[in-house]
């Protein structure tokens, strides 16, 4: 109180009156731009999140029932041949995935990275070499911008 004193102190009427009002209007002004527009952006970004992850969820499960209903469709060509590089690229050629790169690893595994490729190809790229007898240590599929296009990083090798 002793502030608002000192502020008001010399001051003739009007120019008081100005500041207690001001001072008024700034109250809830400071509250809405500190406080409650935050809390609305925030709201608004969470919404649009939870819309994207809704729309990704449907997004595989449909791609989830088709891949059930493909389960045990891979083409004969399975059958790969050569050593485990040969075969991946094998298996990307006759699926036409177009690996960017394959990187060998430790104890006989495989590193491969594939930007873009359709969902339904990268999962008949991966169940192809599991059932030509590789064994998938891990796979990391990212879903793109445009719709049914991922990224495919995976860690396979010979099963031991």
């Amino acid at each position: 109180m002793k502030l608002i004193d000192r502020l008001l102190e010399g001051r003739n009427e009007r120019e008081r009156q100005i500041l207690i009002i001001g001072g008024i209007l700034a109250i809830p002004l400071i509250i809405w731009m500190l406080i409650w527009q935050p809390l609305l952006k925030a709201n608004s970004a969470a919404e649009t999140k939870l819309e994207q992850r809704r729309n990704a969820y449907a997004w595989m499960q449909q791609a989830a029932s088709q891949i059930q209903s493909m389960r045990g469709s891979v083409p004969q060509s399975a059958a790969l041949s050569g050593s485990p590089q040969q075969q991946i690229t094998g298996a990307a050629a006759a699926l036409s995935v177009n690996i960017n790169r394959i990187e060998p690893q430790s104890s006989g595994r495989y590193s491969v990275w594939v930007a873009k490729t359709d969902y339904s190809s990268a999962v008949q790229f991966i169940e192809t070499l599991s059932v030509a007898g590789m064994t998938l240590y891990s796979a990391n599929i990212t879903l793109l911008d445009s719709p049914g296009s991922v990224s495919l990083r995976a860690s396979l090798g010979v099963a031991e």
